[in-house]
This record gives C-alpha cells, structure tokens and sequence, in this order.
C-alpha cells in the first residue's frame, strides 16, 4: 500500500508557509532569467550533514558591466528575509546572521572557500554550505548589483534529505477467525517519509501509522501487513518494498510469516496389497504443525494395535500381516496448541494382488488374440459370399435356368448343354464352342472350374465376372449360351 511522496509539514519545515512565498519570488526569478542575466537550478537537495553547493551565475552582458555587491538571503517562515552572506569588493565577505556563520559558508569562486577560483569579474557567485541542517532548508535568493544593468536576482529551493533505516519483520500469531499483524516493515528517521508497500500472495492488507523520527524534522513510518491467519499462511513469504528519494532503487525485504495451529494429520504408504503372510509393511503419519509435533500415538479404532505391529514416532511397522490387521487404523498428533488425528483402512487378501506390471501383458494377449479371432471370422465370412454370389451367377447354377428352376422352366423348354430336347418332331442338342486355350493348355472352362475349386478351399479369391457375358437374357424371361450351337 504505497503512499504518496510529498513532504509532510514539520515544526522545523514548514513548507506549506513557503509555498505562498515561492509564489511571490517567481516573477522575480522570471525577471532575471528573462533577459538571461541569472541562472540557478530550481532545486538544491543534500543529504544531512553533509556538503551543499548553491549555484549562482551571472550571465555575461558586455565588458562594461561591473558587480558592486554579491547578496544572498533566505526566506524565514514568517515571511521574512534573512541576510546569509554579502561580499563587496572594497569591505570583503559579510555573514550577518548566527545560524550561518563563516565556519559553515564560503563563496566557492572568489577564492575565499576550500577549492576556490579567483574571479575578479565576481560572475560566479556560488555559495557553499557545510553540515547540512534540517533548520537550513528553504529558499533562498541571489542578488546581484550591476552597473549599468541594476539589480539582478535568482531563487533556489534547498532541501534537506534523510536516509531512513529500513527493517522487516514477522509477526508470531496464532490461527484465528479475525484479521490481525503477521508482518511489520518499519522505516525509521527518513526526510521526507519514505513510501512503504507489499507484495504477497495472500489475500491481504496494510496499514500504515506515522511518528517524528529520532531527529528533528525526520519521519518514522510502520506498515503493518494484515489478514485472518490460517495455517496455509504459514511459511508463506511477502516482500515489503521501500521507496525513498535518497534511494537509486527500492529496498525489498522479504518476510516469512508464521502461524501457529494445532497438528494436520494424514496416513500415507497403504498400497492395498496387504494379503497373508507379507512381511515389514509401514504406514506413515504425515504431519503439518505449528509448532513442532510433541508425541506421536498409533492406535486402532478397535483398541490397541496388534501384536505384530509396533508405532515408532511417525512410522508405524507391521511384520506380518494377519488377519487382526484387517483393522483402521488411527495416527494421533499433538503439540502446543492441540492435537489431530487421522484413519487408514486395511484390507487384508489371502493371496497377492496382481501388479500392474503382470496385468498389462495379460490384458495385451487377450484383447491380440480377441482381434485375431474376429480377424479369422470376417475373412471367412467374406469368402462364403463371395463364392455364392459366383455360384449364383456361373451357368448351371441355382439361378434361373438351373436345375434348381427345372420345375418352373418346364413350360418352356431347358437350356442345359447336356439336355437333349425333342421339338418340331426331331432331337435338338446343345453344344458348346470350344474357346481360346490359356498359357498352360487348358481352355478356359477348364481354368474356371479349377479356379472355383481353390475359391471354395479359400486358397484364393473368385475369378473375375468376365465369363458372365456369355449368357444372354430372352424375352421370355430365360437365358440362352451365344457360343451356343442350335440345331
């Protein structure tokens, strides 16, 4: 939770007084730097104690131009100005005022200050200040008095800054239902205070107070990290981060919280193959706790453990299962603030269980030769249709004009090569040509016949349905050979 970085007021620092005086000395620092005859910064800040500069320049006009005096004044509080240092050619350095005296002011460039520069043409009006005091912040002006331009003056702000002291800490607390403190960040004596704020996982606060620091005009700030503690906040870690000016970067200071709550118990290491006989099987009481556990207690809800076990802190032993170990059984926990406890149900086999590295084969080689098997039957399945189909189509078949339809085709007449019809008084027979002979002697029925042998022995699949254009459907509704000779 940052705050804003604004100087708070102070009985030493006043500065909301000088904001009003500020606005009365810009249009004279307008003035001088309209024509660019005086250049200062708008802002001097120094560390406390330590060694400031005031710059303060007089921007060349001409050769004619002559310094008379060099001026510097602050503005008190009340309105006020207060002379700080004067120097003139002919009567030398003045330090009017017992706050600043020569042992802690000096002008850098007129040779009258550590490191300091003749400038006989007294442009270079820079002031040095030494030991830094809180009472030493406000503005001040320069002034310089010329001939033939007059008067020409300057104004600068001089701040005083106060490193703080930073430090973090937890809060020990107990586990509760109202938010309460885990974390406290303090940052002590900063000028001005120092912008505290948090980083944390948890759902959380800050609130933040202020007190006057160890030194005057100095500010202490607390920041105190809140929520309703649990113990999932415990071990939890938040960050607290200071901002102050005097710093290049932010201080991060990491805290670690803690909560105190009674035992949260659970069992682990039962793998459900406890059968018969099996030997040096172990449960284990898994404990979260703040504080530290005290006392471990195996048990089971029945009573007492049986006797081929034996508790041993949190590790509880079994050196043969039997049947009394067919039980539940109860890990209580204790510490400081209270206890837990938590059950494990046993059930014992008579033979082992199959683990699952035996069961994957297993499973593999049935679900392989169930597919084989399926495998098997559709290729059967589809042999079988494909040779009735091709009986169905082949002449003499069971189609029309068969044997099969002799009955219902007697009415008009048979077609079968081997019958021999009398009509119109004299014998016809039916006879077939003989066709074209195949690469190894054989005509091409003969082929079609030893092709169907290997059909129906599933050695191969049916020939192609080319012969099938020999037949020719009548009229009639019947079917007659064209290689067919009439007589």
């Amino acid at each position: 939770m940052a705050r804003a970085a604004a100087l708070p007021p102070s009985r030493s620092s006043p500065t909301p007084r000088l904001l009003p005086l500020l606005l009365l000395l810009l249009p004279l620092r307008e003035a001088g730097a309209q024509d660019g005859q005086v250049q200062m910064p708008p802002e001097v800040r120094g560390l406390l104690g330590d060694t400031v500069k005031l710059p303060c320049h007089l921007l060349s006009q001409g050769p004619k131009v002559n310094v008379s005096q060099v001026t510097w004044q602050r503005l008190d509080p009340s309105g006020k100005t207060q002379s700080v240092a004067a120097f003139h050619p002919s009567h030398g350095l003045s330090f009017p005022s017992p706050q600043f005296s020569s042992e802690r002011l000096s002008f850098l460039a007129m040779g009258l200050g550590p490191g300091a520069r003749p400038s006989p043409e007294m442009q270079d009006a820079t002031l040095v200040l030494q030991g830094l005091r809180v009472e030493d912040e406000g503005n001040y002006s320069c002034e310089f008095a010329t001939f033939p331009q007059g008067t020409s003056r300057g104004v600068t702000w001089l701040r005083a800054i106060v490193q703080p002291h930073n430090q973090a800490d937890a809060q020990e607390v107990t586990v509760g239902s109202e938010p309460v403190p885990v974390a406290r960040c303090v940052s002590t004596g900063g000028r001005p205070p120092a912008r505290i704020s948090w980083f944390s996982p948890l759902n959380g606060e800050a609130r933040e107070s202020e007190v006057p620091g160890p030194a005057v005009g100095t500010v202490t700030v607390t920041s105190r990290y809140t929520l309703v503690p649990s113990s999932q906040a415990d071990g939890a870690k938040v960050t607290c981060k200071v901002e102050h000016e005097a710093f290049k970067e932010p201080n991060l200071l990491p805290v670690t919280l803690s909560v105190h709550y009674p035992p949260e118990v659970s069992i682990s290491g039962y793998d459900d193959n406890w059968y018969l006989g099996r030997t040096e099987v172990t449960l284990n009481c898994d404990v979260r706790s703040n504080p530290e556990p005290t006392e471990y207690v195996w048990s089971t809800t029945s009573g007492d453990l049986p006797a081929s076990a034996k508790g041993q802190g949190p590790e509880l032993i079994v050196y043969s299962v039997d049947r009394l170990a067919n039980t539940t059984f109860v890990c209580t926990v204790s510490n400081a603030l209270g206890m837990g406890r938590a059950e494990q149900v046993v059930l014992v086999r008579d033979t082992p269980r199959a683990s699952p590295r035996d069961e994957g084969p297993m499973v593999w080689g049935a679900v392989g030769g169930t597919l084989l098997v399926l495998l098997l039957l559709a290729g059967g399945a589809l042999a079988f249709i494909l040779l009735r189909m091709r009986r169905r189509k082949s002449p003499g078949g069971g189609g029309a004009g068969g044997t099969g339809g002799e009955g219902r085709d007697s009415g008009r007449g048979s077609y079968n090569p081997k019958t021999e019809v009398f009509e119109n008084g004299g014998p016809v027979y039916w006879t077939t040509a003989p066709g074209p002979l195949r690469p190894d002697g054989k005509d091409t029925e003969e082929g079609f016949e030893e092709e169907e042998e290997k059909a129906e022995k599933g050695l191969m699949l049916p020939p192609s349905p080319a012969l099938e254009d020999d037949m020719e459907s009548q009229l009639d509704g019947s079917l007659i050979s064209r290689r067919a000779v009439y007589v």
